[in-house]
This record gives C-alpha cells, structure tokens and sequence, in this order.
C-alpha cells in the first residue's frame, strides 16, 4: 500500500478514536502515574511536530541499506504492547488539562504538511539532521513509518485507558 495512503489512515483512526472519547473522561488518568488519552495524543503530537521541518532539512541521496530497513524493527520494538517504554524530554505531555479539539486540529494540521512532503520529496533520502534516539538517522519513509507504528501503539493505550475508566 502507498506510504501516503497508509498515513492518511493511521491519521484517520486516530481522530476517529479520540473523537469518540467522552469529553469528561479525555483528560482522566486511571491511576495518578498513568496517562490519560489526552496525554497520549498530545505525546504523539509532540512526537511528530519536528517531522515536517526534519523533512526539508539536510539529507543524504545515497545510503547504504535499503531505506525501509529499520520498518521491521520499529514493529517489533514498539508493537508488543506488553513491553514497557518511556518517554522523555520534549516528547512527555504537560501537566495541564487539554482541549481535545485543538490537539486534534494541531495533530491532524501536522500529519497533513508531513503527507504533503511525502508527495513532493524522495522518501528513500536519509534526514541527517536529527537521529531518532533508537534507530539513528532515519530516511523520510522510515520517519513517516514510525509516526504510523508509534501511533499504532498508542492507539492500543487509548483502549486500555478507556477500558480502565470504564
């Protein structure tokens, strides 16, 4: 399937998920030290909002590996939900309550300047001016293929959450 197609519905799941969630339960944590669904979508929002500008930053033409080699180790890395990983720095979310329309709107305004860049750039060139903290120097298709890994797996968070308020 089309790396763009694939993006556009990740996003779309995503929105739909969190558009569903009771505004009185969006901001709820189960326990003190768990997220809320709020929390996991302003996560994966401070996640990506570099992407864009990582994207028309410096790259590299030729690398030599394949440039979706470490997909498969995203996957196996991110989508055992049963694994444990923890966040820091800039990507944690805040401490203050969130609005569930504008962190849908920046998310979804984000994911489309990513999908735009996408259309017009090579996805094979390797972005070297950020590594990603496990994987290293990323190729826009690697990028964009976490962003769709990584929101996976929050999207299964967002139904234990909800299921733990419930």
């Amino acid at each position: 399937m089309d790396l763009k197609i694939k993006l556009e519905e990740n996003t779309e799941l995503l929105i739909e998920t969190v558009s569903e969630v009771p505004e009185s339960k969006f901001n709820l944590k189960p326990k003190e030290e768990d997220w809320s669904v709020a929390d996991v979508v302003e996560h994966l929002y401070r996640s990506e909002f570099g992407i864009p500008k990582l994207f028309q930053g410096e790259t590299q033409k030729e690398i030599d590996r394949a440039p979706d080699a470490f997909v498969e180790k995203m996957e196996k890395r991110f989508l055992q939900s049963d694994r444990k990983m923890k966040a820091s720095g800039v990507i944690l979310p805040s401490d203050e309550e969130k609005s569930k329309e504008e962190l849908i709107a920046k998310f979804q305004q984000n994911r489309r300047a990513v999908i735009e860049l996408i259309e017009k750039l090579d996805t094979d060139e390797l972005c070297l001016s950020f590594e990603h903290p496990l994987f290293g120097y990323l190729t826009r298709q690697e990028w964009a293929h976490f962003n769709i890994i990584h929101t996976q797996r929050h999207l299964g968070q967002i139904q234990r959450i909800l299921t733990q308020l419930n």
